[in-house]
């Protein structure tokens, strides 16, 4: 195959795809001295962007992706464009495939999809299945619960005993050894239990997510040579969201693009180190070529807030970027940014904060902006135990009783139908696209089959969950059944009253049959249609949402003006919004009475005061709330808003503030009656 070459991309290539973004022919243009999108936009080495919030990087990447495709001389080499999460992933796909040209590159030779994605098709399940291995179901839940079930009551016993969750029954290395075992001797017949009950599940094809990389690894190792393949099968590799890949994902996709011999993939990554928060806790991040790796290429002009948002928020950077405020952005809202806003509470006024909010929006923005608008109220800790009520505020149940966690997970896979359904009525009530309803009507149809016994799809196609449903239902009574589902589904807007679900669930036992090709249903795929206690149905004919489902505040409550979208911080990351309100929380401490220091902009970014000889960095800790609360923080393209205790300020602190442009409202004395 011969070498691998692309020639320099041209100003007007840029006006071209600048134009085809909405941008005009100048959007990524010099300004004010500015050159770094330009330079990005030519540069075609291997190089890593550190991109600040706002600075518009997917729009970038999707530019320099069309003007790639529309050029792109090979038949039988591509370009590979990984992403961290499914919803980053989304984005691109559906961005590329509006652009003309640019669609060309979610079709074969190219690739876009997740890092999981990736491994799985080209490295993990094609040596599986040539080691005769079964693929069922890859799925950390269900194969954890499988694995279970398979050991002897006695040991079951011995893992609650000794305080292990199901995930000790993970493996991370090709023997099924290792992983969340704590101290326990692999020597021990209680270890070798669970090793072969690890074995049984997975040879009836049964795995967990980060498995795959247990058996992509393990083919990289018996065949080095595959490395060298994917490198000329995909000369250019583009990651987006970088900070955020852990120590597995870097590790594997260096081995494949650029450990070793030449020639290597030109890899470009797009990220933010402040930016790096993770889904879960425990997770950390890469070791193994690092984000960035190198003297990275700034993009520190930020397209979503003014500079005054960029003042307050920049010294919470843990490393210290240069961050320009060129905004508000008009995309949604056309009006001048807000000064920024602190709600103050107490112990009884808690529930007061969203209320004087949505009092706050409804004086500050017009009816129009209201409307158009996107609005928000973020925690960092937005679900907790049962029982755990102090202190106060612990999470979001604190500022609204009714907030349900699951429904605001974009890439957690629900666990029942139902949730499958609630998360797509979220996401109904803000964007008004259908497509999202009927997708996740067949995402959680293709979930509930594969629990029944039906082989999952596993290759990555480049198809809506609904597309692939009707193939692989192809025209049969269960087509015609699903056909008929989805129509009730629409009308009922995802909700489904008793009565409505009783005539719905026969439909989805049909397909569901149809896909297994069984006529009875397993415990699994019964627990996964079971319902919540409180039924999806609201009062349709006064308007009204269910909170309970779309984890929306409404104000005024009986006749809206406004409607406010309640998450957590991990669930925003890398959306804009008109406005943001970050409400306190708490892990070990309270998040924004740690962080006051530099809210005051008496702290600037990650480093200890220095007393004697070197600064050091921060504990793991406080670190971890910085990152997160900047991701908060920079969210808001037109005010900022946060939700602290009074009594977390000392005298004098809150006239700096207030001398700084904040506005400080008290919630002590607002009327809690439209609670």
């Amino acid at each position: 195959m011969t070498a691998f070459s692309i020639p320099p991309i041209t100003d007007h290539e840029i006006a071209w795809a600048s134009e085809l973004m909405g941008l005009g022919a100048n959007g990524f243009a010099i300004i004010d001295g500015d050159d770094s999108r330009l330079r990005a936009m030519r540069n075609l080495e291997s190089c890593d962007f550190e991109a600040c919030p706002g600075s518009g990087k997917t729009t970038l990447l999707v530019a320099k992706l069309a003007i790639l495709a529309s050029r792109w001389p090979y038949r039988q080499r591509g370009i590979c464009v990984l992403s961290h999460t499914n919803a980053a992933r989304d984005e691109i796909d559906e961005r590329l495939s509006a652009t003309g040209p640019s669609s060309s590159l979610v079709r074969y030779p190219h690739f876009i999809g997740t890092i999981h994605g990736f491994v799985n098709e080209y490295l993990a399940l094609p040596w599986l299945r040539s080691k005769g291995n079964r693929i069922q179901l890859i799925d950390t839940s269900a194969a954890l619960k499988r694995r279970y079930q398979k050991l002897g009551r006695n040991w079951q016993i011995a893992m609650e005993s000794r305080g292990l969750s199901m995930h000790a029954l993970q493996y991370d290395q090709p023997d099924y050894s290792g992983a969340n075992k704590g101290a326990l001797s692999r020597d021990t017949d209680f270890c070798r239990a669970m090793e072969a009950a690890a074995r049984a599940g997975s040879e009836e094809g049964y795995f967990c997510y980060d498995e795959m990389f247990v058996w992509a690894n393990e083919l990289l190792d018996r065949q080095p040579e595959i490395a060298a393949d994917l490198r000329m099968r995909f000369p250019m590799v583009f990651i987006d969201e970088a900070q955020d890949n852990s120590e597995i994902q870097s590790a594997i996709l260096h081995r494949v693009f650029r450990q070793g011999g030449e020639p290597f993939s030109i890899r470009q990554r797009f990220g933010d180190s402040n930016q790096a928060i993770y889904t879960h806790a425990g997770a950390d991040g890469a070791q193994t070529d690092c984000f960035p790796s190198r003297e990275p290429q700034n993009l520190p002009r930020s397209y979503r807030f003014s500079q005054e948002i960029a003042d307050i928020v920049k010294g919470l950077g843990v490393v210290p970027q240069a961050l320009s405020g060129a905004g508000p952005t008009r995309m949604r809202v056309r009006r001048d940014p807000l000064p920024p806003v602190l709600f103050l509470f107490d112990d009884s006024s808690v529930l007061n904060v969203l209320p004087r909010y949505g009092e706050h929006l409804v004086a500050a923005f017009n009816v129009e902006e209201l409307a158009a608008g996107t609005f928000t109220a973020i925690a960092g800790v937005h679900e907790t135990n049962e029982g755990n009520t102090t202190p106060v505020p612990r999470a979001m149940a604190h500022y609204a009783p009714h907030y349900k966690p699951v429904t605001v997970r974009k890439d957690g896979v629900p666990n029942t139908f139902e949730q499958y359904l609630a998360k797509a009525i979220r996401e109904l009530n803000e964007h008004g696209n259908a497509q999202i309803l009927v997708n996740a009507l067949a995402s959680a149809l293709t979930r509930l089959g594969e629990l029944a016994g039906a082989a999952q799809a596993t290759t990555q196609a480049r198809k809506s969950s609904h597309r692939k449903l009707l193939e692989a239902l192809d025209e049969s009574a269960g087509a015609e059944a699903y056909r008929d589902l989805l129509d009730r589904t629409l009308v009922a807007r995802g909700r489904f009253s008793d009565e409505e679900w009783g005539q719905a669930l026969p439909l989805v036992i049909e397909i569901v049959c149809q896909l297994t090709g069984t006529k009875l249903l397993n415990a699994d795929s019964t627990e996964f249609l079971a319902r919540l206690d409180t039924p999806l149905s609201d009062d349709k004919s006064k308007g009204q949402t269910s909170p309970l489902l779309d984890n929306f505040y409404s104000h005024p409550p009986h006749d809206p003006r406004v409607h406010i979208r309640l998450g957590s911080i991990h669930s925003v990351k890398g959306e804009t919004h008109t406005a943001t309100l970050v409400l306190d929380s708490f892990f070990h401490k309270h998040h924004l009475s740690e962080l006051k220091a530099w809210i005051l902009g008496e702290r600037f970014g990650g480093m200890k005061k220095k007393l004697r000889g070197k600064p050091e960095l921060e504990g793991a800790r406080l670190l971890g709330r910085l990152k997160l609360h900047y991701v908060a923080m920079t969210r808001a393209s037109h005010q900022l808003c946060l939700a602290m205790r009074r009594d977390a300020f000392i005298d004098g602190e809150l006239e700096r503030l207030e001398a700084q442009g904040w506005l400080t409202v008290d919630c002590r004395d607002a009327d809690t009656s439209q609670c």
